[in-house]
Parts: structure tokens; sequence; C-alpha cells
């Protein structure tokens, strides 16, 4: 899932899954109050300063990071034995200029990954929360694990590249991406150390309930995107009391396998490209004017970068297949991306230029690389939260491999490797799993019917699964419907302004943001 600029990370992982074998399973009962032995974590205060700007951060984004604040909070690196420890979890705050009665206090974000820093996300997101803002601070934190907050490391540079989600180039067999998940494991066992063995959204969760406190509200007000919204779930499982007003937006699953979760992801994705073929044919775009004749332009360019084929762009960097699929997978979360796909296929097979394609990737244009640690903590969080462990991994890996390239030859090959990515691990916590009617307040959940990434039916199981979920729909393409529709915007407004509820069923036409 994407940072807040596109709203979620990429949820689909082409690159090689990890097995951290000395990580043991939680076993999570709904937390209680916080006891005498974790009083200093609630009761602690933190002292909020300007936020400093990273090298790179230039435009609208270092304006928004020079109107935030900045501060840290301490959390146990072990709920169940508070002494062994503390973790500093980076925050971020925009503070409201609301006074007096007008005021309601924080609300709090997640805007994916897992493995996205909040920090980062919370500059790149203001200008689209400017209506939740008139009344609420808006804050986030980097999770236990993500970029300043204690870091899950995997190796250096060359070894984290093998997680990035764009790179196509999965082993060739079960029993190679089997052994590559192992090498992976004890990278991150080595590089990270005892603090993998308490990453994971349950743990994150109690974090929020800190948090909450330390913040001085009552109830915690929530904004989730994609794996936000898993985590959001879990908070008002382990906390209904302590729930506020909570929204959960372009909605993860929360019983899914691995395997199950990659394909329907690969469904996702494919239906979205299908779904770009029929809208740039319709536009009579620069790729066709019927989805075979832009779906035949579209295999052209893919086709021109086979076999290691690469073409240079202006900056001098090779443009490789790898390049295109993540360009094309990027453009799909948002349909506002889609002329810009468009006329970057269109420039490379008819100049040799991919420099407009290269745009659509993260971190494009800047110095600044996609944030730190995302596609290691990623990994390091999903195995946590999953209890499901192949029972024979190099079988399971064939034969997903072969199921998921049915459904998608160009999206499918990339992510088998998925299935086998907790190989070796002992079992994760299954409280995530076992999530049912945990009498929380009223929660807004949001799905985008042609959403690639999070599949609408996992909104709609989500919804039944928290029993208290109503369910909003948006029925345009994209990943994330608060940042797209201004339909959305308005209801999710408004029930955080004065708790209006949506009727059931409600949804919002298909809207196209500006790019």
């Amino acid at each position: 899932m994407k940072g807040a600029a596109q709203l979620a990370r990429r949820v689909v992982a082409a690159g090689a899954g990890a097995a951290l074998a000395l990580i043991g399973p939680a076993t999570v009962t709904r937390a209680a109050g916080p006891g005498p032995d974790l009083e200093r974590f609630y009761q602690q205060k933190i002292g909020w300063e300007p936020c400093q700007p990273t090298e790179g951060q230039t435009g609208e984004l270092l304006d928004s990071v020079r109107g935030m604040e900045c501060s840290t909070l301490s959390v146990p690196v072990d709920y169940a034995d508070p002494g062994k420890g503390d973790i500093a979890l980076a925050l971020a705050r925009i503070r409201s200029a609301a006074t007096g009665a007008d005021r309601k206090g924080s609300v709090v974000f997640n805007f994916g990954g897992p493995g996205e820093s909040g920090v980062d996300g919370l500059a790149a997101f203001r200008d689209v929360a400017a209506g939740i803002d008139k009344q609420y601070d808006l804050v986030s934190f980097d999770p236990r694990g993500v970029a300043r907050s204690s870091p899950v490391r995997c190796g250096g540079e060359e070894e984290a590249a093998r997680f990035d989600d764009g790179d196509r180039d999965t082993p060739g067999t079960g029993a190679a991406a089997v052994a590559e998940a192992k090498r992976t494991a004890q990278a991150c066992r080595t590089k990270t150390g005892p603090v993998l063995d308490h990453v994971g959204t349950v743990n994150t969760s109690r974090d929020m309930d800190v948090l909450r406190e330390v913040l001085g509200d009552e109830k915690l007000n929530y904004l989730g995107i994609s794996y936000g919204t898993r985590l959001g779930a879990v908070y008002a499982s382990q906390f209904p009391k302590r729930t506020g007003r909570m929204v959960l937006d372009a909605v993860d699953t929360l019983r899914g396998s691995a395997e199950q979760d990659a394909l329907a992801q690969t469904k996702g994705f494919q239906q979205a490209l299908d779904a770009f073929f029929a809208g740039c044919a319709q536009q009579n775009c620069e790729l066709g004017t019927s989805p075979e004749q832009v779906g035949a332009t579209f295999d052209r360019a893919v086709a021109k970068l086979a076999d290691g084929k690469t073409v240079t762009g202006s900056d001098n960097q090779d443009f490789t297949s790898d390049d295109l699929h993540s360009a094309v997978q990027s453009a799909l979360y948002s349909q506002a991306s889609w002329p810009t796909l468009s006329a970057g296929i269109a420039a490379l097979l008819d100049d040799d230029d991919p420099t407009v394609l290269a745009s659509l990737n993260p971190g494009a244009g800047t110095d600044d690389a996609p944030a730190g640690n995302s596609d290691e903590a990623m990994l390091a969080i999903n195995c946590a939260d999953d209890p499901v462990r192949p029972a024979d991994p190099t079988r399971e890996y064939d034969a997903v491999q072969r199921q998921l390239t049915r459904e998608s030859p160009y999206f499918g090959p990339g992510t088998a490797a998925r299935a086998v990515a907790c190989a070796g691990w002992p079992a994760g916590t299954d409280y995530i799993r076992r999530i049912d009617h945990p009498g929380a307040p009223k929660i807004l959940v949001v799905g985008g019917k042609g959403d690639p990434a999070t599949p609408y039916p996992w909104a709609q199981a989500t919804a039944k699964q928290l029993g208290s979920g109503v369910l909003m729909t948006y029925e345009g393409e994209g990943h994330g419907a608060y940042a797209a529709s201004q339909c959305i915007r308005a209801k999710v407004d408004a029930f955080f302004a004065a708790g209006t509820v949506p009727p059931a069923g409600t949804s919002c036409p298909a809207e196209v943001p500006d790019e």
C-alpha cells in the first residue's frame, strides 16, 4: 500500500517473503485496563516541537512538514513484560485552529502498508483531511517496526531491494522461493534483534491506546486506510468501550489466508487493468479506440521490455520490465493517473522515452526514496498477524503460481511468493481471525467497487464481522475512496463532526479526481 499521496502502499508484493523462525505465536485476549505495570506509559507527558524536513522534501510537501509538530511516545517492547524495555514511537500532529466547544480532540490516522510511515503520510494527507482538521487535531505515528520507530531491518540496500513489490524477479520454483524466504528470515533476525518478536497489529493496537490516553482523548477517533483498517478493527475488538468515531476506508481482509489474499488481489488488479483499457478506449486515447486495441498496444509495451531488454531515459537511467510493472500498478491505484499511464505507454513505444512512465513510480522526481523499511516491515507485520502456515510450502508455491498465472498472465507470476512468505515461522496470532461482533459503536466501513488492492468483498465481510459496521460503497475505480470521492469525503467528515451515520446501503457515484 502506498504512501498517503496515493493513500496506501501497494499490497500485492511480488518480492520473496520471509520466515522469521524465532517469532512465537501471540496469545491475546481483549485488553483490560492498563494496570500498575503500564501506568507510566499511560501517564507520560509528551512535548511537541516543530517537525524537521527530511532531505529531498520540496514544494507543498515541504510546506506541510513545516506546519507539523513532532514528538515521540514511549511504549513497552513487550506488553506481557514491560520491564524488558521501551520503544520510542515517532509521532506527528497537525494542530487544529478550533477552540472552545468547536474543538473535539484528535483523529489518529494510519495510511496503510503495513509498513508506511504515518509521520510522512500525514504531511501528504493534510489537504485531503481539511474537513476533519476544522475540529480535530490530525495525528499519526510510525508503528513499531516502521521507519523511525525501531525499524525492522533485513540487510543493506541490496538485500532490502528484494522486498520491492515492483520487482518481479521471482524464484523459478517453489523450492527456490522457500529457500529464499528462509535466508531472508535469518537476515531479518540478525539485523533487527529482539524487537522483531513484538511487531504486529495486536501490539500496535495497544500502542494506539496509550497514544489515545496521552493525547487526552477519552475515546479513540480514527481513520484507517487499507492496512489501517485491519489495525482499526483490532483496536475496536480489543478496546470496544474506548472506540470513538472510527472510519475504515479500502478495507483489508481479516480472515483470508496468504494465498487467498494473493488470488483476490491478482483478480482485482487484472480487473482494474481491464477497466483502464475500456476507459482509455472510451476517451479515444493514444493507445486505441477499443479495449482490444488498447490491450494489444499494452502488450506491445510489455514485449518491448521482455527478456531483460531496457530503454534508457533522459536521466540516463535504464527503464526495465520491473519499472513498467511498478508504473502500471501505481497508476491503477487512482483513476486520475490513467491519462499519464496511457501517455507514458505511447511515449515508450513511439519515442523510446520512458520518462512519463517513470514519473509514476514511488519516489520519482525526488531525492528521497520511498520511506525506509516499508517492505521489510510489511513482511514482518503480515507474518506476525497470520496464524496459517503451509504444510508443504514448495508444493503450495507451485500450485498458487499456476493459479495466479491463469487469472492474470501479467500480474499473477510475480505474486506467488506471498503464499510461502511466512514458511518457517511459528504460527502468528489467530486473534485477528477471531474478531466477531466486538461490541464497539457504529463504525463506517467504506469499500470501492473498483478497488484493485482491497477488493470490495473484503469491505462487506469486515462490516459483518465487526457487527457495528455500516457499509458505504464507492462505485468508482482506485484504492481508497476518501481522497477520491467528494461524496464519500462529505459523509465521513459529517460523521466525525456530528456523529451522523449514513443509512445502511449508502453509495456514492464514481468520480475522477484531479491528477
